[in-house]
């Protein structure tokens, strides 16, 4: 099994934490605005400092009447709220900005009143567009709309951001109250920021299907050579089938990554700000694949712990037809699938995709599926099928000012992840209230929320790497990258003999839990790696595992610094587990002469070229050279028919003067007990490759054949010879019989 998913880490660890910076820099720059205005009329109490608990469970509220109106004069103890059924204490309460009396709230103490007279601006707005799904032809509509609405609705009560997501998060306009500079910044960006993937997406779509009804043709008897053509013909069009379906895959990945990783850094900045809390996404809709569902949990749990309140609007205007498909789309990859559905046809992948992905992909406005569910779990709501984003804008502002806003803290102080039913009723006959359901108990300090049963897995770590049920190879590499960051692969091996396959039909069934946890300084969670695999394997994908060993591998995109990785995996079919901790040191990239870590293999196949939107630049795999790419071999074992692939980077080499070209000298030396094995071998490296770094980049092979099984040790020195540096490095490997 090779599994390879470049994650989400260029855009959830880089932009989360950048963004994280700018949104509390924007409003505390708001805040000083504010405070400058406000100085005169400045009370004593607003001198205090007052730290807010991170624990406070903060819920938005609306209430209407039976006409639908909205109810904005509750009090307090209007408000009971139970969690579990347990019935809580409202410690803070904050009536609407369109009215709403103060004097209701209970037992005001310093901290609760700190959070309402605070000299920030009590209604926050982030208005976002989403420029990986947003076509050109849409964005005037959506430019005219926002500036209507700034012009006509934002109060002084408001302080409004603007933000873009193109392949990463982009701050148009920090946060202001200064509706010129919002004016300005929408007039400026809105008409150069979007990147839409969509035209891509509608050709797949259109090819998927051209080459779906091609590899249905019947088919007779190949008795003929028309017989034999039209046969050979359907092949063709389901080889071809099998990679539209991988690229729309991919495609759907590199669009929908970056906008969850978008909206969880802003929510995440806004998570220690006190006062009512929107984000607006003008978004045409996207399709995120099973891969990256616990992703769109984690952006909904980031958004209610930080109480911000997520609407969208479709910024593609007046839609033709009626959608087909539904409201919310289903929590859990199971949900939504036939029942008449045979389980060995759910779980058999085609070109990458599972029958979840496709059930997600096909079937009319399926794209906005994620926007229903996105807005209705965080308390705002999906605006779609009108050309007057304006007035969209205004039902939305509506809404925002007739929120009351109530925090608790639980009875229940063990945040272990699970979800906490919460239900709010109001002592007002015939009122109609409306919020969240509730939310998942997450460690206030969590960035990237463990789900129950990723936790409950984590628990048995100390176990599964003290005594591992099955041997779990692992490698770590590092190549720099952009900025000063680094390229991080993570691959695994398991030998097969190890786990269980499940024979069904045809197939043989492989069940895997694999999930890696980076950890940086103070043991803070950066990220999560993995996910849960349920593959039938055909008779030639077994025998390629039983001949090759079980491999995954997974990418992350990480800064300089120090990090742990806690890597467990557990064969769902046996019950068996096994867990590694790998510690990772990335320095500060210098302009010394330098090389990555050295990297064997003994698999290599043609290079699949990435997409720039997959947050690697455009130049291809970490592992490709000149159209090859490798795979690792994390075990080191290899065999006596095998070549022997070395392969590692080299950075920062000088350029000869009469060339104009970096000249360095790689020689490699086997060693067998101390002694050599095989003659020296020199290489000679002059090209340099520019993306995603300058860099010369050693793929070489050695023939084992000859060598007897033993283990041995690769010493390779690497030298300079325009400066005459020299790097060294050895590695060791297994020849088997």
């Amino acid at each position: 099994m090779f599994v390879r998913r470049s994650f989400l880490n260029r855009c959830m660890l880089r932009c989360r934490w950048r963004v994280v910076v700018i949104v509390l820099l924007c409003l505390y720059a708001a805040q000083a605005q504010s405070q400058q205005s406000k100085q005169a009329q400045k009370s004593p109490e607003q001198d205090e400092v007052v730290r807010v608990n991170s624990h406070l469970v903060n819920f938005d509220v609306t209430v209407r009447d039976k006409k639908g109106k909205s109810i904005n004069d509750l009090k307090a103890e209007d408000f009971t709220v139970f969690e579990n059924g347990v019935q809580q204490k409202v410690e803070f309460f904050d009536p609407p900005l369109a009215g709403g009396d103060e004097t209701g709230q209970p037992n005001v103490t310093i901290q609760q009143r700190s959070l309402i007279s605070s000299s920030l601006p009590r209604n926050i707005i982030s208005l976002v567009l989403d420029g990986q799904t947003t076509d050109q032809t849409n964005l005037k509509q959506v430019r005219e709309g926002t500036i209507k609405y700034i012009r006509e609705y934002i109060a002084d009560t408001d302080t409004v951001a603007l933000f873009a997501i193109t392949g990463g998060l982009q701050l148009l306009q920090p946060f202001t109250q200064d509706k010129a500079k919002l004016i300005s910044a929408v007039e400026n960006n809105y008409t150069s920021t979007a990147s839409s993937k969509n035209f891509e997406q509608r050709d797949i779509a259109e090819n998927i299907a051209k080459l779906r009804e091609a590899a249905g043709a019947a088919v007779g008897p190949i008795t003929t050579a028309a017989g034999g053509s039209a046969a050979a013909q359907v092949a063709i069009a389901e080889r071809v089938l099998q990679q539209f379906i991988k690229l729309r895959s991919q495609l759907s990945i590199q669009q929908s990554r970056p906008i969850l990783a978008a909206l969880a850094a802003i929510c995440e900045g806004l998570r220690s700000i006190p006062g009512k809390k929107t984000l607006v996404l003008f978004s045409q809709g996207f399709v995120a694949p099973e891969v990256l569902d616990w992703q769109v949990q984690s952006t909904i749990d980031i958004a209610n712990r930080a109480n911000v309140a997520i609407y969208v609007i479709d910024s593609s205007g007046l839609r033709g037809g009626t959608p087909q498909s539904g409201s919310f789309v289903p929590a859990t990859p199971l949900g939504g699938i036939s029942g008449a559905t045979s389980q060995e046809s759910r779980i058999r992948a085609q070109g990458g995709e599972t029958v979840f992905d496709n059930t997600r992909q096909e079937g009319l406005n399926r794209e906005q599926d994620l926007l229903y569910r996105i807005s209705g779990d965080t308390g705002g709501q999906f605006i779609k099928n009108t050309n007057d984003i304006a007035r969209g804008l205004e039902r939305i502002d509506q809404e925002i000012r007739s929120r009351y806003t109530l925090a608790y803290h639980s009875t229940d102080p063990n945040f272990d992840g699970s979800f906490r039913k919460v239900k709010i009723e109001v002592r007002r006959a015939e009122a109609r209230l409306i919020s969240r359901s509730g939310y998942y108990a997450n460690a206030p300090d969590d960035i990237v929320p463990l789900s129950a049963e990723d936790k409950k897995l984590l628990a048995n770590f100390a176990t599964g790497e003290a005594n591992p049920a099955f041997p779990l190879f692992v490698e770590l590499s590092s190549f720099r990258s952009q900025e000063g960051h680094y390229i991080v692969p993570l691959s695994i091996e398991i030998p097969p003999s190890t786990v269980k396959f499940d024979r069904k039909a045809d197939r043989q069934q492989l069940q895997l839990d694999v999930l890696g946890v980076i950890r940086a300084a103070q043991d803070k969670i950066l990220s999560r790696l993995g996910g849960s695999f349920n593959v039938g394997l055909t008779g030639a994908q077994y025998q390629s595992i039983l001949d090759n060993n079980i491999f995954y591998r997974q990418d992350a995109e990480l800064a300089p610094g120090t990090y742990n990785i806690d890597l467990i995996v557990r064969d769902r079919l046996s019950g068996k587990i096994a867990a590694r901790r790998e510690q990772l040191v990335l320095p500060v990239a210098d302009a010394e002469f330098s090389a990555s870590a050295v990297v064997l293999s003994r698999h290599a196949e043609p290079a699949k070229r990435q997409l720039a939107a997959d947050g690697m630049t455009g130049a291809g795999d970490v592992f490709s050279e000149t159209g090859v790419q490798i795979r690792p071999s994390p075990s080191r074992e290899f065999r006596l028919t095998d070549n022997l692939i070395i392969f590692f980077k080299l950075y920062n080499a000088a350029k000869a003067a009469e060339t104009g070209k970096p000249l360095v000298r790689v020689t490699v030396t086997l060693l067998n007990n101390g002694k050599v094995a095989i003659k020296p071998i020199d290489y000679d490296l002059t090209e340099t490759l520019a993306e995603p770094v300058p860099h010369l980049t050693f793929a070489k092979y050695i023939r084992l054949a000859g060598l007897p099984a033993a283990k041995y040790v690769a010493m390779i020195e690497a030298r300079d010879m325009v400066t005459g540096k020299l790097v060294k490095q050895q590695t060791s490997f297994v020849i088997v019989r």
